[in-house]
């Protein structure tokens, strides 16, 4: 519902200006006309598009309330003054002066109607009061267009000083305007038809070049530095008590508040340095030309020639080692981040905040003990919207030292979008087409979906009930059988789904690609229809409570509040649609700043149209709710929450995990236009910037 609204109210806004325009104009022209009939005729013609207008800004407001039904936070900024401030006064003022003055005009009656207009008829037709407030309007209607470029959150008082100055001052240069015509309308004197023009040169002079100006101005003011430290954000303590912030990269230290200067670099947050490996691997990032089912193309960057990379398997408890070696072409670096994985800081896998991305022909180790179970997956974290677009991913399963749930076939299903040299293509791993697999009946099946796009993805599993065994990898307690049911997943979000196979087929569907999936059927010739019209899966209220560490009633010692936004403008010299946090982008969204042992209670608001999955690197959140109303199933525990437009969504977690952690949107394009901020310890530093030697650029 609120998406909907949300796009109403942009395509009204969008149509605003115009139509305030050509009401403006064809208002203007009325008084103009020679005779009485064409003056008539003329009135009758503007309340057309002025009344358009008006219907347009009843339906804005209409629109308003839909939207503060989702909280007064959906409509208090940009919103509220664009249009109180800037459009309804205008607005009223037309209802007030315009429209009567056209009703009359448009009902007068006249004995001669081909006689000349009056002069006295004319000049009251000029009057200011007839005229400005459509062209009021107009500019109101500009700023309703206009406010897609304007930074969300502003200082309330200061938003409505400066809307309400720059209305005045139109209104009053509007008012002079006409006031000056109906004076030389008076006298008979004209401006020379020479000096008008060199008037209306100048002043389009003027303007383009202003324009011009500020769009250089944009430009450089939104690239950024060539490096800079991941600290540079402002400190955000939640509320609670401040201790240190530091930004050691470039050998310099920024301290806020009291404690000591001293602090732990992520790299002494590495893991065990010494003992055999339970599980060793190595990965090799290399680029090749990779086929998919159809035939289709794909210039893809992979682990060890393999799209999805191969599928790592290891068990609770094992210490892994995993080198990873890179032979990518040029001089392109690559990293392993481990989605989901709660691993020490130094092993994280983020270029500039964790470690320095590895160049060609250069490899790094990573070192860590898996103290946790489930589905997760790995990928690269530098220059993450292309590479792991590309290719460099794959699926990381941890068994659990004890199996509760023993199945006969565990399936990953990594569902992903591929640039293939005919398009776009939605694949299931490097499958574009239906798969029939065999599956005896009695047989109990594992599918592990996973979402490794950034857009969020919706599936299906057709021919036999099924629970949702696990979410983010995260068991779910006593899960209850579904059918029929939409399965969302966010950007880097994972769902386990268990079925016990029946005597017929069972399809698993992605409805980003409803020609391909899996079959299932014991003699793998099955068929079976995709059914994706069912209602969507609700994790809020499924399965049954569980006590845990964290709740809603808990003592939190840190509160932030996020508001997810977006804003055509520049971003590093590019235009597009910036995605910003507490109304910044990158670097200088709010760096969360926490202390070891802190309790945290996180509330996401997204007030844009777009989805965000909000991937915590190092810690698991426990979803506290959504929309005011409290979570009622199952504990939700996971590393990414996806918040849909007009959602607000409550998580919390424990500082247990010592770092600079990277918080972002895991739809990589988003991060790539800012919508990326740091979860920090306070006695934390780190000695890698953005940019530098090998380029580290981590989104």
């Amino acid at each position: 519902m609120y998406a909907a609204t949300s796009g109403i109210e942009l395509g009204l806004g969008i149509f605003l200006f115009p139509a305030w325009l050509i009401a403006a104009v064809t208002t203007s022209l009325q008084p103009g006309r020679r005779t009485a009939r064409r003056m008539r005729r003329m009135s009758r013609i503007a309340l057309v598009p002025v009344s358009v207008a008006l219907l347009l800004t009843a339906a804005r407001l209409v629109t308003y309330g839909l939207l503060a039904r989702h909280g007064w936070v959906f409509v208090g900024d940009r919103r509220l003054f664009t249009t109180f401030v800037t459009l309804l006064p205008a607005v009223i003022a037309t209802v007030v002066w315009t429209v009567p003055w056209l009703a009359s005009a448009a009902r007068t009656r006249l004995p001669d109607p081909d006689a000349p207009v009056p002069l006295d008829e004319q000049v009251r037709a000029r009057s200011a009061r007839h005229v400005v407030p459509p062209r009021l309007a107009a500019f109101g209607g500009f700023a309703c267009l206009a406010q897609l470029f304007l930074p969300p959150d502003r200082s309330f008082w200061i938003s409505l000083g400066a809307h309400g100055l720059v209305t005045a001052a139109v209104a009053g240069l509007l008012v002079w305007g006409a006031k000056a015509r109906l004076q030389r309308l008076s006298t008979g004197l004209e401006i020379p038809r020479r000096r008008a023009l060199a008037i209306r040169l100048g002043a389009a002079v003027v303007v383009l070049g202003t324009v011009a100006g500020l769009v250089d101005h944009e430009i450089a003011g939104s690239r950024l530095p060539h490096t800079f430290s991941m600290m540079k954000g402002e400190a955000d303590w939640g509320g609670g008590p401040a201790g240190q912030h530091h930004d050691m990269a470039g050998g310099h230290h920024m301290a806020t508040g009291a404690g000591g200067a001293d602090g732990v670099s992520v790299d002494e947050l590495r893991g065990p340095r010494s003992g055999t490996p339970d599980r060793r691997f190595s990965l090799t990032a290399r680029a090749k030309k990779v086929k998919l089912a159809s035939g289709r193309t794909v210039d893809a960057w992979t682990y060890n020639g393999q799209v999805p990379g191969p599928r790592l398997r290891v068990t609770e408890g094992d210490l892994v080692e995993i080198k990873l070696r890179n032979e990518l072409p040029g001089k392109t670096p690559v990293t392993i981040h481990w989605h989901g994985v709660d691993v020490p800081n130094g092993e994280d896998g983020v270029a500039g905040a964790t470690q320095d991305a590895v160049l060609p022909g250069k490899s790094f180790t990573y070192r860590f003990r898996v103290q946790e179970s489930g589905t997760r997956w790995y990928h690269s974290h530098q220059a993450a919207s292309e590479q792991v677009d590309r290719g460099l991913f794959g699926a990381l399963i941890i068994e659990p030292k004890k199996q509760t749930r023993p199945v006969d076939k565990d399936v990953s299903v990594l569902a992903h979008d591929w640039q293939t040299d005919k398009g776009t293509v939605s694949a299931i791993g490097a499958s574009d087409e239906l798969e029939r697999r065999r599956a005896q009946p009695g047989e109990k099946v594992r599918v592990r979906l996973a979402n490794t796009s950034g857009g969020t993805r919706e599936f299906a599993v057709d021919g036999v009930p099924y629970k949702v065994t696990a979410l983010d990898g995260t068991d779910v307690h006593k899960p209850t059988a579904l059918k029929g049911k939409k399965l969302v997943l966010g950007g880097g979000n994972r769902m386990d789904v268990e079925f016990t196979m029946p005597d017929g087929p069972v399809r698993v569907t992605d409805a980003g690609a409803p020609d391909a999936g899996i079959v299932y059927s014991p003699d793998g010739k099955g068929k079976v229809k995709a059914d994706l019209s069912g209602p969507a899966f609700d994790p809020y209220g499924y399965g049954s409570p569980k006590r845990t560490e964290l709740g809603p009633d808990s003592d939190f010692d840190r509160d932030y509040k996020l508001v997810f936004d977006e804003w055509l403008g520049f971003y590093d010299g590019t235009f597009g649609m910036k995605q910003t946090i507490n109304g910044h982008v990158f670097p200088d969204t709010p760096m969360l700043m926490i202390k070891e042992g802190d309790l945290a209670r996180v509330t996401f608001i997204n007030r844009g149209s777009e989805d965000h999955p909000m991937h915590l690197h190092g810690h698991h959140m426990l979803v506290l709710g959504k929309n005011g109303k409290r979570a009622s199933g199952s504990p939700i525990w996971q590393d990414t929450v996806l918040v849909r437009p007009g959602e607000k969504v409550q998580v919390a977690f424990k500082a247990d995990n010592p770092g600079i952690w990277m918080d972002h949107c895991h739809n990589f394009w988003h991060s790539k236009l800012g919508m990326v901020m740091h979860l920090a310890y306070d006695n934390v530093t780190t000695p890698y910037e953005i940019g530098g030697p090998v380029g580290n650029k981590p989104e």
